[in-house]
């Protein structure tokens, strides 16, 4: 016999996929009310639920400050992004080429607010490489083969120490990272922003425990990195099943 919550959640998913396609105004975190297409269930987690971290998306924004320069690495559909926009200069990191179409979609739906966004992954050197998806209505896409992902693009990706250099973008003063164990890649290819004189006051990290084997490394080496590179004060941790979510600040 099914459990009440079994049912339930089977009756919350058949009312939802008959609205589908529709158009939310999210005023979870802000009162002018962010607009949102859901395109899919995955979407309505995403956004309506936000994903599961409503309070770290929460902490994100309340240290954010208009002067700021926000790198929002691992935008997806942007929930971070389209709110951020709002109180900073935004530039939003999304390979994926479906959950990019998402972003533009949803940044189109606010014409208040204003954003750049590049089509490359961020890791540790400037090339080609092989992104594994499974499109906007699955996991999020990682650089690494370890989900049983079904699809794979190749896209372009780029350090952020390359990428500062080139002054084409304004410099960071906040950097997030969501990019499922990438971090690693991400701070091993920014060694010169991160410990430069106008580093970047904070950092927005998600570090997933689970993921970064995959990619040769651990928590562990992540977080001697975070110290070494002087991000020691730490504004907000939680933990959620097999990720560390952290805002730091520069000491």
């Amino acid at each position: 016999m099914r459990s009440i919550q079994e049912t339930a959640a089977r009756v919350k998913s058949g009312l939802i996929k008959r609205r589908l396609p529709y158009v939310v105004t999210l005023k979870d975190f802000e009162k002018a009310g962010v607009r949102f297409e859901i395109t899919n269930l995955v979407e309505h987690h995403r956004v309506v639920d936000h994903g599961g971290e409503t309070v770290y998306t929460a902490a994100m924004l309340e240290n954010l400050r208009e002067d700021d320069v926000l790198f929002d690495v691992g935008a997806n559909v942007g929930m971070v992004t389209l709110h951020a926009a709002k109180i900073c200069r935004t530039v939003a990191f999304e390979p994926d080429p479906s959950f990019r179409h998402r972003l533009e979609v949803n940044g189109a739906l606010n014409a208040d607010r204003t954003f750049t966004l590049e089509p490359t992954a961020v890791s540790d050197a400037d090339g080609t490489v092989v992104l594994y998806t499974d499109g906007d209505d699955g996991n999020s896409p990682s650089l690494v083969h370890q989900r049983g992902e079904g699809g794979s693009v190749s896209v372009v990706a780029r350090s952020l120490d390359s990428l500062v250099s080139e002054a084409r973008l304004p410099r960071p003063t906040v950097i997030k990272l969501d990019i499922e164990g990438a971090e690693i890649l991400a701070l091993r290819g920014a060694v010169q922003l991160l410990t430069g004189p106008e580093k970047p006051r904070a950092l927005f990290i998600e570090v997933h425990d689970s993921f970064l084997p995959g990619f040769g490394s651990s928590a562990e080496e992540v977080n001697g990195l975070l110290h070494q590179f002087g991000y020691t004060t730490e504004v907000y941790r939680a933990q959620r099943a097999d990720q560390t979510h952290l805002i730091l600040q520069a000491s």
